[in-house]
Order: C-alpha cells, then structure tokens, then sequence
C-alpha cells in the first residue's frame, strides 16, 4: 500500500468481511467475485484483493481460480491472531470457541506462570504486584474483578518472556474482553479468585517454577465449565 489511507481502507474491508465471514454471511461459504465485493464496499479491486489476500494469510479464505474464494472450515482458521479471537467472540454464542479458548488458556496460562517465577525481572514482578492488589481490591464487582483478573493473566504472560506465549495469551485476552459478562463470568470467575491468584504470585516470588505451574492449574480447574 502506496500511503496511510490506502491501509486504512484495506483494514476497514478485512474487518467488515470477516464479521461477515464470522457471522456466516456468505451462503455456500462462497464469496462473490472480486469486482462485485469492491463495488459493495466501495473500493478499487487493488484494495479489495490486498483485503483477501490479508484474509487469505489468516487462513480463514482459499482462492482459487476456478472456484472462486471459499470459506474454510474454521478448524483450519489462526486462532492465535487477536482480529480473528476478536471476531468471533463478538458474534454470535459459539460453545465450541469458548471451549477452544479455554483450552488454549489451560496451556498459556500454567506455562506462563512456570516461566514468569523464573523469568520475570524485577519490573514485571512490581507489575505482577500491582495488578494483584487491584485483584484483591476488587472486591465483590463482578466487573471490576474481570478487569483485574485480565490485567494480572496478561502481566503473569508478559513476565514469561516468551514470544509465542504472548502471541496466545492476547487472542486468550481479547476472547475474554469480547464475551458478554452474562456469558464470561460463570466460565472464568472462580471462588476465592484473590486466594487463587495470592499462591500463583507466592511461587513466582519465590521462585518457584513448578509451585507457579501446578497453582495456576488448579486454579483452572475449579473454573465452570462452558455452558452447551
């Protein structure tokens, strides 16, 4: 793209197609052709297949010559990439992605926390600290609490110094901001979230690698499972 508009304009189409996409708009799972989808939005076909091609790379769409773009089954979709995690906890009710980000949060989160207790410099620690005491200072807002508990995961991430982990953790945390909080509570907010989190940030403290680990698994454990 040749300037700041042009991207921004391509930015606005992947948005709007993959809501679009999420939302199961195109029937068949077959997109139009590309001079029709630029025509609906308003853009050149320059812009419209630098926006496929955007998707394309995501692996959400496959085209192809003959059969024209395709929707992939979302199996094949980059459920790490935070638009993606993005669009599709902002559509509709979807169990089976629930149940795929909290299994990719049983991953991140257990490992994030081993490597932090090992890793973490004395900046993360201070952050770790203090988006604890926000946690315990939540008190009995539900709201407040998920907004604490989201600041101290994510600082938890941060503190492992691991790229790949990071990279998980934000689609993890976007996931977790997008859900409605009548559908995110029940799964994520378990009793005694402070005491939880007080024993992961002891082990992380001390240095404890696999006190951190097993902490913050347990911890994942006593959460609700999804709702079908």
């Amino acid at each position: 793209m040749e300037n700041g508009y042009e991207r921004s304009l391509v930015k606005r189409v992947v948005d709007r197609l993959g809501k679009g996409i999420v939302v199961g708009d195109y029937e068949d799972n077959l997109l139009p052709p590309q001079i029709v989808l630029s025509k609906k939005y308003g853009v050149s076909l320059t812009i419209m297949r630098e926006a496929l091609s955007i998707l394309t790379s995501r692996r959400i769409l496959d085209v192809k010559q003959k059969t024209g773009t395709r929707v992939k089954p979302v199996h094949d979709w980059v459920i790490f990439d935070d638009v993606v995690a993005e669009w599709r906890a902002n559509a509709n009710y979807d169990p089976e992605f629930l149940r795929n980000l909290i299994e990719l949060r049983t991953f991140v989160d257990p490992r994030s926390a081993f490597l932090a207790a090992t890793r973490a410099n004395r900046q993360h620690r201070l952050a770790i600290a203090a988006c604890y005491q926000n946690l315990v200072h939540a008190g009995s807002s539900a709201s407040l609490q998920a907004l604490a508990e989201d600041e101290l995961r994510n600082a938890i991430v941060e503190a492992s110094c691991d790229a790949l982990l990071k990279q998980m953790g934000r689609a993890v945390q976007i996931g977790l901001r997008s859900m409605k909080p009548d559908v995110r509570e029940p799964i994520f907010v378990a009793e005694s979230l402070s005491a939880h989190y007080g024993k992961i940030i002891g082990a992380i403290e001390n240095h404890d690698a696999n006190g951190a680990k097993v902490a913050m698994t347990q911890l994942l454990t006593n959460a609700t499972t999804v709702p079908p």
